[in-house]
């Protein structure tokens, strides 16, 4: 049997990045929590998550003041300023204010009334993929629905938001993890370029904006600093993990076509199904916290100060929670005993994601529309995933598309 570093070293690879679950297998049979290094430690056990992410007083957020001691020089990088005044990095009270304004902004009433735009957005990326009746890559039409939908509610004209995804991708790729990448030239021309673009285009005028940008300024708690982060933040949280999504989501019905069909009258299959996409392969593979205080965690002593990573790939995997979890099962969330509230992708606690409403009605008006325009889909080559280690995301998912006869594709969207 290999040694626990032997398999955290392949975890960690680009073998380990472009399939991680094997790994975490192994990993959780010897401990749900493993060291990994001096001060670091991965928290796989799906209760042992819960306890970390429930407890922001014993495991905070890495915030400016962690930044300070672990790594003073991150104040000279516009990227790592970016990243450490945006809600994500802030513990209570600090990220209150904001976070209280960002899910007012995405309650499930407003959400709600944002369904047409989102309906139409779908509708349109949909017909780009449908267009040639044949091979497609997905990446460039149905996973970047979430870009189209987040563009308008942040005001960002169309034309724009291929470059500024491009601006994002490079920000986010050299500061996933903490402290982050040391090459951060890139992620710092990046970081200007969205910085200058948002105080332009965004945050300029948003004293009279009814968006987002406009809350955030009428709300008088945040400088010009504070209101770019939190765009920045919303914009990419709203992006990445939900194109992630639609692509892991795609993947699967690429694989099982009778699931496709299924998908068009069962509304409760379509809800769960997203949530097992969520269980069963997360956006986002970590999520990082800080020890307050000397403790453990699973039978492991935690020093203070140290890193603490909440393993969100793992933790659906736990076969002290979840039956065959190593199993897609698309409708094991609407079977006696499930409970949604297990999908802890979108976090828990004080930094629960404020958006997933809207990433979970986006993706079932998606996985809706889909299922009822293609009558099958094929995949035409071995997808490939952005080299990245917290994110899953496709950089290319190359499909075959056969388009579903008229009647089928004119039944009215699910409610």
């Amino acid at each position: 049997m290999n040694s626990p570093q032997d398999v955290l070293l392949r975890l960690f690879s680009p073998e380990g990045r472009a399939n991680p679950y094997p790994f975490y297998s192994d990993l959780m049979e010897r401990a749900p929590v493993l060291p990994i290094g001096k001060n670091r430690a991965l928290v796989m056990g799906f209760q042992e998550s819960v306890d970390v992410l429930l407890n922001s007083q014993l495991f905070p957020v890495p915030d400016p003041r962690y930044a300070d001691r672990s790594w003073p020089g991150w104040q000279e990088h516009p990227s790592t300023m970016l990243l450490y005044h945006s809600l994500l990095f802030l513990n209570p009270p600090e990220n209150q204010p904001a976070r209280r304004l960002v899910s007012r902004f995405f309650n499930p009433r407003r959400v709600k009334l944002m369904r047409p735009m989102i309906e139409r957005h779908v509708a349109a990326h949909i017909d780009t993929l449908v267009a040639g009746d044949g091979s497609v890559d997905a990446t460039r039409s149905f996973t970047v629905i979430p870009n189209s939908v987040m563009g308008e509610l942040l005001g960002i004209p169309h034309d724009d938001v291929t470059q500024l995804m491009a601006w994002l991708d490079m920000f986010l790729e050299r500061n996933e993890l903490h402290p982050p990448d040391k090459r951060l030239q890139g992620a710092d021309e990046a970081a200007s370029h969205l910085i200058s673009y948002v105080r332009k285009n965004c945050s300029a005028s948003a004293a009279g904006d009814a968006g987002l940008a406009g809350l955030l300024a009428q709300d008088g708690s945040f400088d010009e600093q504070d209101i770019i982060s939190n765009l920045v933040f919303v914009l990419s949280a709203g992006t990445v993990t939900t194109g992630s999504l639609l692509g892991s989501g795609m993947l699967q019905l690429a694989q099982d076509n009778d699931l496709l069909r299924q998908l068009r009258t069962d509304d409760a299959l379509l809800r769960s199904f997203v949530l097992e996409t969520l269980r069963y392969d997360p956006p986002i593979q970590y999520g990082a916290r800080v020890a307050a205080e000397d403790t453990e965690l699973g039978g492991l002593p935690i020093a203070r100060d140290s890193l603490v990573l909440v393993c969100l790939g793992a933790l659906g995997r736990d076969s002290r929670r979840f039956s065959n979890p190593s199993d897609f099962v698309a409708d094991r969330f609407i079977a006696p005993g499930a409970d949604p509230r297990d999908v802890l992708s979108f976090g828990l606690g004080t930094h629960r994601c404020a958006g997933a409403e809207l990433a979970l009605v986006t993706a079932e008006i998606a996985f809706g529309q889909l299922a009822r325009r293609v009558e099958a889909l094929a995949t035409v080559s071995a997808p490939q995933r952005q080299k990245r280690t917290v994110v899953r995301r496709f950089s290319r998912l190359e499909v075959q598309v056969s388009r579903a006869p008229a009647a089928d594709r004119l039944r009215p969207q699910a409610r």
